[in-house]
Order: C-alpha cells, then structure tokens, then sequence
C-alpha cells in the first residue's frame, strides 16, 4: 500500500517521470527476442518493432472475406444485444458467432507474432467485427487520433473490402511507439507524458516535423495489418462505403479478467474471456 501511495503521488506531481519508470520497468521484464525464428517472421517482428506496423497485402482470398462479411450482416441482424453503435457498427467476441471469422481470430501466425512481440504469454481476447456505413460521422473508427498504452499493445487487423483514402483507412504516426520517440514527441507537440488522446493540432506539429511520418495503410480486400497500437492513430472517416473489417484485441493473459470484460461489454462470450486470463480481478 506504502508503495502505491508513493506511485500516485509520483503521477500526480511528475506524470514524466512516473511513464519513464514504469516503461524503464516494462521493457525489462518484456524483452524481445527475435532470434532462432523464421526470415519472414523475423522480418515482419522487426518492422513493427521498429515503424508500429507491418502489412501483408491480400492475406486472404476475396471468397474468405466475402464470407465473413456476410456473417458479419447476420450477427448485426439477429445479435442486436451485442452491437456498440459509435462511428462504426462493433460486435466483441465475433468469432465465437462465425466458423470464418474463428479462423482469423485464432490464426497460428497471428498468434505466434502476438506472443513473441509482447515477450509473455498472450491471447487473443476477442476478435472485433466492424462495419463503417455512416459517412456523414466526424470520426472515423476508433475516434479521434489516440494511442491504446504507452506499453506494447499489439492488433491485427484485415480489410474485407477494398480500402483506399476514401474507405476509411487505419492512419498513424510513424515509430511513435518507441520510448525515445515518444519524448522527442511530448517535447515538439508539448502534450502530457501519460496523455492517450490527442488533437489535430498536436499531431499536426508532429508531421509539419516530418511528413514520412504520416502513414495511411490502404489495401486490397484480404491485406492483413499488424500494428503495435501504442502508436498515435485513427481511423480516417468514411467518404464512400461500407468498410467492413476484423481486429483482433491481443492482451498479455495477466490483462485478461472481468475489468477488460467490462470495458467491452456486452461481449460475445465474456466467461471463455475470463479462462484464458484464469483471473478474475
């Protein structure tokens, strides 16, 4: 109790140094080891290590994505008890409602990226099926621009249609996950050490910086897109649609218990949630 009291006090008097230690803490007990694997998964660890993200252009077939997309129009349908309605339609714990979207949410690739990137035993907590129809919203998915942690948060994510500028792409600011990056960024932009959400202006100090930073990842129906989300990003709003989508939520198992069931709910599925984590608290 001693020690947590002194943590708050150290958040609320130096939100800096506070984030310094506990990424400091992190890293240490989460290193990565890319050696002893695969070229190609070596290859794919590192440029999300390095950028925030990789991408595997058309992954999947046009016949898988059209699949999903129709399970995807049933759940929405008929699973209206589970559907979030912000700037896109979601459903958490998609693939527990669809044999073709289980495929993504448990695939042997994805998974094994998952676990070495995060360095300690990792699940897929749920997968999210996402459709953008509004293009009308100010946002697009995800809201406005923000980071999931400062600590590693890794996702995957396919297109199931065609995403170009217009089809409301997943957007970021390139290596703004990397602790020296990330105090380079809170200096230039002069935002808060703990901050997870962020404005126009800000970001835009960021790119006028340096515009290769500005990543937008379209691709073709099928691309598959692995991104460390304690990078800036957002999705861009939708101009034309739908855009239909999966995301995968990868979470140390330590993280998964009944406060991450909370924060999603409703979820498909909350109690196969809990097992994977074997925690409650």
């Amino acid at each position: 109790m001693r020690i947590r009291g002194i943590a708050k006090k150290l958040l609320s008097k130096s939100p800096s140094l506070y984030a310094s230690i506990h990424t400091k803490n992190f890293e240490r007990n989460h290193k990565q080891d890319f050696t002893n694997i695969e070229d190609k998964e070596k290859n794919i660890l590192l440029e999300i290590h390095q950028n925030g993200f990789a991408v595997l252009p058309k992954f999947f077939d046009v016949d898988f994505c059209n699949s999903c997309i129709k399970d995807m129009d049933l759940m929405f349908k008929n699973k209206k008890e589970f559907v979030h309605t912000t700037s896109d339609l979601r459903i958490f714990g998609a693939e527990d409602l669809s044999e073709n979207i289980s495929k993504f949410g448990n695939h042997q690739l994805f998974n094994f990226l998952a676990n070495t990137y995060n360095a300690t035993p990792t699940s897929n907590a749920f997968t999210l099926a996402g459709k953008m129809v509004d293009s009308d919203q100010e946002f697009g998915s995800g809201g406005s621009w923000h980071r999931d942690s400062i600590f590693r948060q890794f996702k995957c994510i396919v297109y199931l249609t065609d995403v170009d500028e217009n089809n409301g792409p997943f957007q970021m600011i390139l290596n703004s996950h990397t602790p020296k990056q990330i105090k380079n960024d809170e200096k230039s932009a002069n935002y808060e050490s703990m901050q997870s959400r962020f404005n126009s202006e800000e970001v835009d100090i960021l790119v006028k910086q340096n515009p290769e930073r500005l990543k937008t990842l379209t691709g073709k129906a099928g691309t598959v897109i692995f991104v460390d989300t304690s990078v800036i990003h957002r999705g861009l709003p939708l101009k034309q649609g739908p855009r239909y989508a999966l995301t995968n939520y990868y979470f140390e198992n330590s993280q998964i218990n009944s406060h991450l069931i909370d924060h999603f709910s409703p979820m498909v599925s909350p109690k196969k949630v809990l097992k994977m984590g074997l925690n409650e608290n």
